[in-house]
């Protein structure tokens, strides 16, 4: 007997009335959204490694906020593409696409990574709230989730625990060259591992600054795609800038900006050349470099994370560690971490998340030293 149309859609919210109610089913439990992920966590397999879980909310908040940011960045950056192409463009719209560039790269490449996940530097409260929210401004997930990330991806670089690596998934498994550039660039956002914050939430869960950035992130987003171009419109144009500032001034910006940072773990794993043999697979990429303002030389971040500053050759540049060390002359930031001359830890370089050596894994991919180290060269 065939069900007719009322009959579905009843069964349907009669259902989604009893989820709501009790609770729900098995299958329904399941957040993979990869066969392979789906099968992992229909097995009741945990992760193989201390601070990374498999599944449940935390996976569903994760691919709820990414598919959000992912569909804005997208959908915003394309309506700028067509813009470009079709639109007559002037200085107003430019200015605001070299300036929005600016703040998001300070906020989050200075901010968001260099601070809050390395602590590249002491800074006031007032400083912090200033990072957090131009970070939140980018539209790239939360101060609080993406330092928890990042900090697991230090512990656990290219290894079973990663969580953007070309080398291996979120669960631990190797993949080839294609699958490994696809899903440590952007195909993660979409895998049921996610980071455990009791383990790299430390010093996050609970900060005040944090947390307000965490929860008012969506604000910031808001003001970035639509109150400061509407205002930067009507300010240095006119209203008939208004639509090239949103989409090509701060949609397509955004989204150059954010393939950048997604480059590092991608590109800036599988391209370049390597000053340093650590058990990851980083690589200097002097593309990266130019979309990211210094992160790129990712080789030498590895080798060591707390450093202000990327440059070591004369021709690795890094604008972001100027900034930082700028933002010491004037008094702004303190106790700023140089790069030492060796590969020596750095002096007060307590980590605040647990480092890979003190969680047990066993690596999948090593790159054992096959010549004495070069010495580092100053800044």
């Amino acid at each position: 007997m065939h069900m007719t149309a009322f009959e579905g859609v009843s069964r349907g919210c009669s259902r989604f009335y009893r989820v709501y109610r009790n609770g729900v089913s098995m299958a329904d439990k399941l957040t993979g959204l990869y066969p392979t992920d789906r099968a992992w966590e229909r097995e009741g397999k945990p992760h193989p490694q201390r601070g990374v879980l498999i599944g449940g909310p935390g996976a569903r908040r994760k691919h709820y906020d990414m598919t959000g940011l992912f569909v804005l960045h997208v959908g915003t950056a394309t309506g700028g593409v067509w813009y470009l192409l079709t639109q007559p463009t002037n200085w107003t719209i430019w200015s605001l696409f070299i300036v929005g560039y600016l703040m998001s790269n300070f906020g989050f490449s200075v901010g968001f990574h260099r601070y809050f996940t390395h602590r590249s530097f002491e800074t006031s409260k007032t400083m912090r709230y200033v990072l957090g929210i131009m970070g939140q401004m980018s539209a790239m997930t939360s101060v609080k989730y993406w330092t928890a990330d990042h900090r697991r991806h230090h512990a656990f670089g290219d290894r079973p625990g990663d969580v953007h690596s070309p080398i291996v998934d979120g669960h631990g498994r190797p993949m080839g060259k294609v699958k490994g550039l696809l899903m440590a660039h952007f195909g993660w956002l979409w895998d049921n591992a996610h980071t455990d914050m009791e383990v790299f939430g430390k010093g996050l869960v609970g900060d005040e600054v944090v947390e307000f950035c965490h929860r008012t992130r969506w604000h910031w987003i808001a003001f970035s795609y639509v109150v400061l171009p509407v205002a930067w419109a009507l300010s240095f144009g006119s209203a008939a800038d208004i639509i090239g500032c949103i989409l090509l001034g701060t949609g397509l910006r955004n989204f150059i900006f954010m393939n950048g940072v997604m480059g590092t773990d991608s590109a800036a794993h599988l391209f370049g050349y390597r000053r340093f043999n650590d058990d990851s697979t980083s690589t200097n990429n002097w593309f990266i470099a130019i979309l990211t303002l210094g992160d790129g030389w990712h080789n030498n971040h590895h080798a060591q994370p707390r450093a202000a500053s990327n440059h070591i050759g004369w021709w690795e540049l890094d604008p972001n560690g100027w900034t930082i060390f700028a933002m010491e002359k004037m008094g702004l930031v303190w106790n700023v971490q140089r790069r030492a001359k060796s590969r020596v830890p750095l002096a007060s370089a307590e980590l605040s998340y647990p480092d890979v050596h003190d969680i047990p894994t066993k690596p999948s991919v090593m790159f054992p030293e096959s010549q004495p180290a070069q010495a580092l060269q100053d800044a």
